[in-house]
């Protein structure tokens, strides 16, 4: 009696307990900022992202869960001589806590949650414009294109521009939901400065769109 009780109650508990499959895109940015020169002027940079999502109902408006996978950070400068671009893919596990409002068949979640990512892998691209002849006052240090130069270092440890492999933050967004698909909108922003260069703290800034197909 009391194995069946316990099985029973497991199966309500799995009825509360949903996964899929996601992808999406990524605007991202690195927030920068010099002890001397101020905040660096950046551009967004696109990217992808793409994981499994795991979603728990705790309560009929009440949810928590994760959206683990690949996801495309990084930075991107580009002015009219030179684009310079920093790529980086993390392993991302951000913690969501929803709150959901059904409205017909649809169900809308706000959610907020931290997250951590632990960067895999790292590029740096430089590229003049072509036909392009810089002004005499134009340089690659003001405008921050040096620090995407290849010279040799590695792209992750201690070197003057390179970066820290852990971010840590918080995210916040809106799900909208219908039968076993679901739009979500979020935005992250990173409490860890990514650069150990001790001049300038680097911050990581991140707007994101995933479809996901809830399998359960």
């Amino acid at each position: 009696m009391s194995v069946a009780i316990c099985l029973s109650c497991i199966a309500l508990q799995a009825q509360g307990l949903h996964y899929g499959v996601y992808a999406g895109a990524s605007m991202a940015t690195i927030v920068e900022r010099n002890d001397w020169a101020g905040d660096l002027n950046k551009n967004m940079k696109t990217g992808f992202q793409l994981g499994v999502a795991v979603e728990y109902e705790v309560l009929s408006f009440l949810s928590v869960g994760t959206d683990i996978g690949f996801l495309q950070k990084g930075d991107k400068i580009k002015d009219q001589f030179a684009t310079s671009k920093a790529s980086i893919g993390y392993l991302d596990i951000p913690l969501n806590i929803g709150y959901k409002i059904p409205l017909g068949n649809f169900r809308f979640t706000a959610m907020v949650g931290p997250y951590t990512s632990v960067a895999l892998i790292g590029t740096k691209s430089f590229t003049v414009a072509p036909d392009v002849e810089p002004d005499f006052e134009w340089n690659f240090e003001e405008h921050g294109h040096d620090a995407y130069i290849d010279d040799g270092s590695d792209f992750f440890g201690d070197g003057l521009n390179s970066y820290k492999r852990f971010d840590s933050g918080i995210c916040a967004g809106l799900k909208m939901q219908y039968a076993n698909y679901r739009v979500s909108v979020s935005y992250a922003r990173g409490f860890v400065d990514i650069k150990p260069n001790e001049t300038i703290t680097a911050r990581n800034s991140v707007w994101n769109i995933a479809l996901t197909y809830f399998i359960k």
